[in-house]
């Protein structure tokens, strides 16, 4: 079995990190265009929120239904193989959005089905993603969360400067040409992974537990990861409901509407990075679980914000400090859920909990999308609402559970 060599002190400092960083940066970056481009796109050649709602989800369905079913894969490929074959399929993928939209009738449909394999590769991708850092860094919980923060950071870079970016540049170009700006963007990443990724990997045993059922069973083995999984479904569906009510939101607003929701979207992405970059001093200060659970209960109390009679003020308000939030406690939830995987099942069963997790976010997805223009926006809102405290109440089951499970020390032996 390959042993992950001592990582540096500083962890943006390591040589294979900092290739993965740079290539998440510029591929996040493009995918943060495509946020704004192709529901924009759809939105508009369609006059209909729900079959931009259903162009969203489609991606989303892909993941929960093929990414269940890439697990055993997965884990038989490795990250690195996974990675570098996601990069190059979604980036032919999603170059065919633009050339797809000229088939009348069958735009819709046949973006859909586009969008529905890219979904398919966010699951294994993911998970790679994850399980390649303990791999990289080694399974300290404080340095591992450090890793996912510098990891998180570069992705929220992306997401701070893409979304206005896009907004931008939609106005000035169309949708077409920022899609296909996305496609460019997956090619440079193909590109530097391939450079900086590792060819060897750990040498898993044969098990079971190397199937979509057998990481199910990984997770729902241990009561935070399998509590914590279920958090994250609820939280996937508040946040994928709020994206798919963003433009709909902007839209309101006249001429300007693609600006602002790219306003809107990035407004999350800056406060997520400083959320981020704060997860290092505040983890000198607290346990990773501590921040991790503390984080997801202030971020189900920001979504109320949305029910404030504000309008777009409350969005941004929301958008801000659930952005915030949320990037302070990602980088902590991620560590300790995956430590507490078995090496040997660890990509395995976080491609089964990503995949349940966006699953969940294909469901808000949908429901965003319809109960908007069925039921209007507070609706929506309260919906979101709801789901959020959810994922806040079984985060807390979940860190409960593992204390009142856990040896108490003898005092005799201390």
């Amino acid at each position: 079995m390959t042993v992950a060599a001592p990582a540096p002190a500083g962890v943006w400092n390591h040589p294979v990190l900092r290739g993965v960083l740079v290539a998440e940066f510029v591929s996040v970056l493009g995918s943060a265009l495509s946020i704004v481009a192709v529901p924009w796109l759809v939105l508009t050649e369609t006059g209909s929120a729900r079959s931009m709602g259903l162009v969203m989800a489609a991606q989303m369905a892909g993941t929960a239904l093929l990414g269940s079913l890439s697990a055993s894969w997965a884990g038989r490929a490795g990250p690195r193989r996974v990675m570098l074959l996601g990069d190059a399929c979604r980036g032919l993928l999603i170059a065919l959005v633009p050339l797809l939209t000229t088939c009348g009738s069958y735009a819709v449909p046949l973006i859909a089905v586009a969008t529905f394999v890219m979904g398919g590769w966010m699951a294994p991708y993911s998970a790679s993603q994850q399980a390649m850092v303990p791999e990289v860094v080694g399974e300290d919980e404080a340095l591992l969360s450090r890793a996912n923060a510098a990891l998180q950071g570069s992705m929220r870079a992306g997401l701070l400067l893409g979304p206005p970016l896009g907004g931008l540049l939609v106005g000035l170009l169309g949708a077409a040409p920022v899609v296909i700006l996305d496609a460019a963007s997956f090619a440079v990443s193909l590109v530097l992974l391939r450079r900086y990724l590792p060819t060897t990997r750990p040498d898993l045993p044969a098990t079971s537990s190397r199937s979509a059922r057998g990481g199910l069973r990984t997770l729902l083995s241990d009561p935070l990861t399998a509590c914590w999984s279920l958090a994250l479904t609820f939280s996937e569906f508040a946040w994928q409901g709020l994206f798919a009510a963003i433009p709909v939101v902007a839209l309101r607003y006249g001429d300007h509407g693609a600006t602002l929701s790219g306003v809107l979207s990035g407004a999350f992405g800056g406060a997520a990075l400083t959320g981020t970059l704060l997860v290092g001093p505040l983890l000198r200060r607290l346990p990773a679980p501590a921040l991790a659970v503390g984080g997801r209960i202030l971020l189900a109390l920001s979504f109320f914000a949305l029910l404030l009679p504000l309008g777009v003020t409350a969005v941004l308000c929301c958008l801000v400090a659930a952005g915030l939030l949320n990037g302070v406690s990602s980088a902590p939830v991620a560590a300790v859920r995956a430590l507490r995987l078995p090496a040997a099942s660890r990509s395995q069963a976080l491609t089964v909990a990503t995949a349940v997790a966006l699953g969940g976010g294909t469901c808000g997805l949908l429901a965003g999308s319809t109960v908007i223009q069925a039921s209007g926006v507070h609706t929506v809102f309260l919906l979101l609402c709801l789901a959020q405290t959810t994922a806040a109440v079984l985060h807390v089951g979940g860190l409960l559970a593992v204390r009142r499970r856990a040896p108490v020390a003898d005092p005799a032996q201390t």
